[in-house]
């Protein structure tokens, strides 16, 4: 039962949130007073056995959080959003706060016939953007929460058919631009609001994965989003011939030419980083205190959320490396190739999951687990 209304209790939070923004070397050195952590053991000790479980829990933050007009404004919430996200992924909740904010961004589009939430909205369409949790094109700071507004919003671009409708169009007439197929497929499908060029989910993953921090453990996972888009062939799905890649044709203006060349320098940035913490035991991210205030480890300062193995380290120099070969490869866009015969470097099995839009992410297992188990011993007691 909540004993104060939520705007009180977000009041309280912008306070306590304020003064650590103020103080960002408290962030780490209060966790046993910050209110974060006070979210996320709240999730913990419901998935203990008997307790009510970690998604009512979440559902009851994420309804909190999201009750105030234009809640993806403010900071304070945002803040918290993206610890409840966390801790959605460390529990395999993903889904249920998916499904929380998927209703949300329907309602935002219009559908159901919910225009008073869209006219409370009005203010968050800016120009020629279409409505969005994610303001602008990224989230460098909750990368947590970004991961899950970007997959919820995955979810309507391919409930709606809209991918598949743009990718046949841009199949079928060789000359087309993504801008020109976007609007046939808005035509076609009888869409009553369809997103904006720029927010096609092939630009938001790219551009997640330019804004995503070099150490942050979801970034290996934000870059295969994006590439399960941009190295797709789907011509037989449209009873085409195979023709190669469909990324390219989504690059062909010179914005957009700039964009991919971001990303291959980012790769580049990504890889070395990489390189020189797998050299050491313990590297800090970036914009942290260092690690010499972080080594006693106990319930009230808890290793760090950040990637600590040296191992690690250079499985993801090696990963964004093939990441790197992928996205320069000319070969794959022009034409269909036999993955097998491809050479070791380009690891074909991890090609083709890619291709078919599967999930790669067997050595961010043992992160996870490891992330939970330190979560449920930083848990306040």
């Amino acid at each position: 039962m909540v004993l104060f209304s939520p705007q009180a209790f977000l009041k309280t939070c912008n306070e306590g949130v304020g003064y650590f923004r103020r103080k960002p070397e408290d962030l780490l050195s209060l966790k046993s007073e910050n209110i974060c952590f006070f979210c996320q053991s709240h999730v913990t000790e419901s998935s203990r056995p008997g307790r009510v479980g970690a998604a009512a829990v979440l559902e009851f933050w994420v309804g909190i959080l999201t009750q105030q007009n234009l809640w993806y404004r403010d900071k304070t919430v945002l803040f918290l959003m993206d610890q409840i996200c966390c801790a959605a992924f460390i529990h395999h909740q993903e889904e249920c706060v998916q499904k929380l904010l998927y209703q949300q961004h329907k309602n935002a589009l219009g559908y159901h016939g919910d225009r008073g939430l869209l006219s409370s909205l009005v203010g968050w369409i800016a120009g020629n953007a279409t409505p969005s949790f994610i303001e602008g094109q990224s989230l460098s700071g909750e990368v947590w929460f970004a991961w899950l507004v970007l997959n919820t919003e995955a979810m309507f671009e391919e409930e709606s058919q809209l991918r598949r409708c743009i990718e046949n169009e841009l199949l079928s007439e060789p000359s087309i631009s993504p801008d020109q197929a976007l609007k046939k497929a808005q035509q076609k499908l009888k869409l009553p609001v369809a997103p904006s060029l720029q927010r096609l989910q092939l630009y938001r993953w790219a551009s997640q994965a330019l804004a995503t921090p070099p150490d942050h453990p979801l970034l290996p996972l934000i870059w295969q989003k994006f590439l399960q888009l941009y190295l797709r062939q789907p011509g037989p799905e449209y009873g085409l011939a195979a023709g190669g890649c469909i990324g390219r044709r989504f690059f062909q203006t010179s914005s957009q030419a700039a964009l991919l060349k971001d990303l291959r320098q980012r790769l580049q940035e990504v890889s070395d980083f990489h390189h020189t913490a797998s050299q050491a035991l313990r590297v800090p991210p970036q914009h942290t205190p260092s690690s010499e205030s972080q080594e006693d480890e106990s319930p009230l300062n808890p290793q760090p959320l950040y990637l600590t193995s040296p191992q690690l380290h250079s499985e993801l120099v090696r990963l964004f490396g093939v990441f790197a070969l992928w996205l320069d490869d000319e070969t794959l866009q022009k034409q269909e190739v036999y993955l097998p015969c491809l050479s070791p470097e380009y690891e074909p099995h991890r090609l083709a999951q890619v291709m078919q839009r599967q999930q790669v992410s067997d050595f961010l297992i043992n992160l996870r687990m490891g992330r939970k188990k330190n979560e449920q011993t930083d848990t306040i007691s």
